[in-house]
C-alpha cells in the first residue's frame, strides 16, 4: 500500500530513520516513531508541552527516559520494506520499518479520508492514530509530561503543525530547527513583551527589495534571540505584515553543520545542500545565532571555503532573508573585517532594557515561571529581584539576569511547598554572600563603603555626567567584585563630551580611591581597575580626542605603520600631560568629596549597616541631611 505523506510526516520518518541508524537498528521500530512524536521539536505534541509550561530540557530528558523504558527487554520486530519517493524516480529510497508502523499509517490514512480534508498524511494524523491504537501507552507517556493529562480534549488542542507545507530533507534536520513550531495559531499572548521599535526595524529590513538581511547586535543576555522569537510568534499568529504570513523561521546551528566535517569537501557538501534548500523555499527566513561563527566555519585549512563565503552569493541575490545575532565585540572583531559580508547586513542595535522597563518586558515570562513552579510572585517582589540581581550580578545584563534570579527564587518557594514567593526566598540565593559580608572586618567594611560612596557622590553631584542614572550601591561581596555602583546610561541624554566632561568622568573613577584615603589615610590595591580606567581615559584625551591645548589639537597619535613618528620628547610630553590630567581629576574629586562630606559619611555609614541601598533609599537619606 502506498501512502501520500506531507512534509511533516516525511520529517518524522526521516528523523526516525536517522535515530535508528545512530542506535544500530536494522529497521525503524514504532518506539522511535513514538520518540519523534513526543519529544522532537516541530511536532504538535512538542508545541503542546511548551504551551503547558514544560521546559525544553525537561522534554528532552523525559523523552529519552520513555524511549529507554519502551525498548527495555527483548523485542521482536517484523521488518517490512518501505519506499520513499526521491527526485530520481528510477532510484526510489527503500528501507525497512516495523509492521506496527504500517498499522499506524493505515489508521492515519483512514483519519485523513473520514475526518479531515487534508491532502496527505501529516504528523498530526500519525499522532492521533497512535493515540487510538495505543491508548494506554499514549496516556501513560503523556502523564509523565503533564500529570493532569486527560485524553478526551487533548487531541483537539494539538492543532496543526506549523511545518505542514515544507519538506525538511533528512540531511538538514540535524542542524536546522523550525522556530514556528514553538507557537500555536491560537496563542493569544507572546511571552516576549516590549522591543516594539527593534521589531519594526527588523521588519523594515526584511521587507526591502535587496539586502534583506539584518544582524542584531547587543550584549549577551539583552534578548536578541527573544526578539526573533517574538517575530516568529507574530508570523504564526498572523500579527505580522501580510508579506510574512506564510513565512517559516529556521534556526541554523553553525556548530552542528560543521560537526564531523574534518575531511575536505564534507563541509562544502552540507553548505551546498543548505543553500539549495533555501533557494527552493524562498519563504524561509534563516536565523543564525552567534553569526560571527560563520567566518572560518567548515574550513579545514587556510584557503578552504567557509560558510560565510558559501552564503555570500545567496545573500547578494536577495532571494533568501537572513537574521543574525552577535555581540558588539564580536561584530567589531569579525564582521567589520569582512566588508563583503558586513555590507550585506543592516545592523540593528539591541540595547539592555532600563530598570523601569524590565518588568513590563518579562511579565508574560513571569506567568510561565509561576505556572512551571506552581507559585506566584507579587510585582513588588519582582522589583526587589530586579534590584538584587543588579547588585549581585552587575556584570550580566537584563532581562536575562532578572529572569535567572526569578527562576531560582521560585524554586526556593517550590521546595518549601508554598504557592507564593516571599522576600526570604530571594535572600536564600545570597546566603553565601551574606555570610561573607557578616565576616568582613569593620575596617574592611568601612574602606569598601567609603570607596563605593565616593563613586556615587561624584556621579550624582558632577554636573557634566548627566547620562549616568544611578540605581543602587552595594558592598555585599559578589562574584568578581567586592562592591559596586549600579547605574545605567540614559540613551536619550547626550553629554557634552568637552574637556570638563572627561575630567569629571576621570574624577568619578578616582573618587572611590580618594574617599577611601580620606577615611583611612591609607591606600589599598582594591582600586587597581579604577586606576587602569582613569589612565586609559587620560591617554585618550591626549592621543585620541585632542583635548590638550599645548600638544594635540590638530592631530591624533595613530598606532599603525610609520605614522606614529614617536620620539623621546613626544613620549615625555604625552606622559607629562597625562599626569597633569590625572592630577586635575583627582583634585576635582577631592574638592567635591570635601564639599559633600556630610553625604559621603552618611552614605558610608548606611552601607556598613545594610550592605546595599537603592536609589530611593539614598534619596531619602540625603533629603534628611539637607533638612537638618
Amino acid at each position: 500500500m502506498s501512502y501520500k505523506l506531507d512534509g511533516t510526516a516525511l520529517f518524522a520518518i526521516n528523523s526516525a530513520r536517522s535515530i535508528a541508524e545512530e542506535v544500530g537498528y536494522p529497521l525503524i521500530p514504532k518506539e522511535i516513531i513514538f520518540l519523534i512524536l513526543f519529544g522532537m521539536p516541530n511536532t504538535p505534541l512538542y508545541n503542546y508541552f511548551l504551551s503547558k509550561g514544560v521546559k525544553e530540557k525537561e522534554i528532552e530528558k523525559k523523552r529519552l527516559a520513555i524511549f529507554n523504558e519502551m525498548t527495555t527487554g527483548v523485542k521482536e520486530y517484523f521488518p517490512i520494506p518501505f519506499q520513499m519517493a526521491t527526485e530520481d524516480k528510477n532510484k526510489p529510497d527503500v528501507f525497512n520499518i516495523d509492521k506496527d508502523i504500517i498499522g499506524i499509517l493505515n489508521k492515519a490514512s483512514e483519519l485523513v479520508q473520514e475526518k479531515y480534508a487534508d491532502e496527505g498524511i501529516g504528523i498530526k494524523h500519525i499522532t492521533e492514530a497512535f493515540a487510538e491504537l495505543y491508548e494506554e501507552e499514549f496516556e501513560h507517556i503523556m502523564r509523565t509530561f503533564i500529570p493532569t493529562f486527560g485524553i478526551s480534549n487533548t487531541l483537539n488542542e494539538l492543532g496543526d503543525d506549523t511545518v505542514t507545507n515544507i519538506e525538511m530533507p533528512r540531511t538538514l534536520s540535524s542542524f536546522l530547527r523550525v522556530l514556528n513550531s514553538g507557537y500555536s495559531k491560537d496563542s493569544k499572548e507572546c511571552h516576549i513583551c516590549g522591543r516594539e521599535e527593534e521589531t519594526k526595524q527588523l521588519i523594515r529590513v526584511l521587507m526591502k527589495k535587496t539586502k534583506r538581511n539584518a544582524v542584531l547586535v547587543g550584549d549577551a543576555g539583552v534578548g536578541k534571540t527573544a526578539l526573533v522569537e517574538k517575530f516568529t510568534w507574530m508570523i504564526v499568529t498572523e500579527n505580522c505584515p501580510k508579506q510574512f504570513k506564510d513565512s517559516i523561521l529556521l534556526s541554523l546551528d553553525v556548530n552542528a553543520i560543521v560537526a564531523g566535517t574534518q575531511y575536505r569537501g564534507s563541509a562544502e557538501e552540507r553548505f551546498k545542500q543548505l543553500i539549495e534548500f533555501l533557494e527552493k523555499n524562498p519563504r524561509c527566513i534563516l536565523f543564525i545565532d552567534e553569526i560571527h561563527l560563520l567566518l572560518g566555519a567548515g574550513a579545514c585549512r587556510e584557503g578552504d571555503l567557509d560558510l560565510a563565503n558559501a552564503l555570500k552569493p545567496l545573500l547578494a541575490r536577495g532571494e533568501t532573508r537572513v537574521i543574525g545575532a552577535t555581540t558588539q565585540d564580536e561584530y567589531i572583531r569579525y564582521f567589520s573585517k569582512d566588508s563583503a559580508l558586513k555590507r550585506r547586513f543592516e545592523k540593528i542595535e539591541v540595547r539592555e532594557p532600563r530598570a523601569f522597563e524590565v518588568y513590563d518586558m518579562i511579565k508574560n515570562q513571569i506567568k510561565l515561571l509561576e505556572k512551571s513552579h506552581h507559585t506566584t510572585i507579587s510585582k513588588e517582589l519582582v522589583e526587589a529581584v530586579i534590584f538584587k540581581a543588579a547588585c549581585f550580578n552587575f556584570e550580566t545584563k537584563n532581562p536575562d539576569r532578572t529572569l535567572d534570579l526569578l527562576d531560582k527564587t521560585m524554586v526556593c518557594a517550590e521546595l518549601e511547598e508554598r504557592n507564593y514567593v516571599t522576600e526570604q526566598d530571594i535572600l536564600e540565593n545570597f546566603k553565601v554572600n551574606q555570610r561573607k559580608f557578616d565576616k568582613m572586618s569593620i575596617n574592611n567594611k568601612s574602606a569598601t563603603s567609603y570607596h563605593e560612596a565616593g563613586h556615587y557622590i561624584a556621579h550624582v553631584f558632577s554636573n557634566e555626567l548627566i547620562e549616568h542614572e544611578m540605581l543602587a550601591v552595594s558592598i555585599m561581596p559578589a562574584d568578581g567584585y567586592l562592591g559596586v555602583n549600579v547605574f545605567e546610561i540614559n540613551p536619550d541624554v547626550t553629554p557634552s563630551n568637552n574637556r570638563d566632561y572627561y575630567i569629571q568622568t576621570i574624577g568619578a573613577i578616582l573618587a572611590g580611591r580618594v574617599a577611601e584615603k580620606m577615611y583611612s589615610q591609607a591606600l589599598t590595591a582594591g582600586a587597581s581597575s579604577d586606576l587602569r580606567k582613569a589612565t586609559r581615559l587620560a591617554k585618550d584625551m591626549v592621543m585620541r580626542y585632542g583635548l590638550v591645548e599645548d600638544m594635540s589639537q590638530d592631530r591624533v597619535f595613530i598606532k599603525e605603520g610609520q605614522e606614529n613618528l614617536f620620539n623621546e620628547q613626544i613620549v615625555t610630553d604625552i606622559n607629562k600631560y597625562m599626569d597633569e590630567i590625572l592630577k586635575e581629576a583627582r583634585e576635582y574629586a577631592e574638592n567635591l568629596l570635601t564639599e559633600k562630606r556630610k553625604y559621603l559619611d552618611a552614605l558610608a555609614k548606611a552601607l556598613i549597616e545594610k550592605g546595599m541601598l537603592s536609589k530611593s533609599e539614598i534619596d531619602e537619606l540625603f533629603e534628611n541631611i539637607t533638612l537638618s
